[in-house]
């Protein structure tokens, strides 16, 4: 997989980060705004004090704008060069930290975060095994009661990705089996959006007191 991510970084990596918006950079930070909104932070009350984790953060594209709404914004990728960009795009961002990962989380401390999320990134994990892995890994680091909200590819009837795919057209779930396996790695899931959809998206809740 990183061998993949590293040579699609070299080649173009705004391109394999969001393919819809790579034709300029004003359309590739427009496109980190909305998705953010609309993809990432809708519904949520999201405070000032939160600190947050993207898993897949890429060159940096929903780190930048997240960063001027919560007071620390971490984000770990497989890909040495997306993260070189990342530093660039994000450069004279106090707040931000930009980190390497192999696959875990075990680098970052236990309750160390109130939101962590991942969006299009998983969609191209070519296992579940890998995914499931990070589920694991987000419900350690989030503090008692904080949300992890997390994109899969929902197209479950494209069997022969069920449980074996590459790292473009990754693994699918159907919405029953994505709310399953974050119960068993300890969440509680609270909605369900985009079932039998490219943008299959799960919030769910670390369980705590209050």
């Amino acid at each position: 997989m990183r061998a993949d991510w590293e040579r699609r970084a070299r080649e173009n990596a705004s391109f394999y980060v969001c393919t819809t918006a790579a034709d300029s950079e004003a359309s590739f930070a427009a496109s980190g705004e909305r998705d953010l909104d609309e993809r990432v932070l809708d519904g949520l009350a999201v405070s000032r004090d939160w600190r947050v984790l993207e898993i897949g953060c890429g060159v940096g594209r929903l780190v930048k704008p997240l960063s001027g709404r919560v007071a620390r914004v971490v984000g770990v990728d497989l890909s040495e060069e997306m993260l070189r960009r990342a530093k660039e795009y994000c450069e004279g961002l106090p707040n931000v930290e930009l980190r390497r990962t192999d696959g875990r989380l075990d680098f970052l401390p236990d309750s160390s975060f109130d939101f962590v999320f991942s969006h299009i990134v998983f969609q191209h994990v070519p296992r579940k095994a890998y995914v499931e892995a990070y589920f694991r890994d987000a419900f350690r680091v989030l503090v008692p009661r904080g949300i992890f909200r997390v994109q899969v590819d929902g197209r479950s009837r494209q069997v022969f990705r069920r449980w074996i795919a590459d790292s473009w057209s990754g693994v699918v779930f159907s919405a029953r089996e994505l709310s399953r396996r974050l119960e068993r790695c300890g969440f509680r899931t609270t909605e369900i959006r985009g079932a039998g959809t490219q943008y299959l998206r799960a919030t769910a809740v670390k369980p705590g007191p209050g």
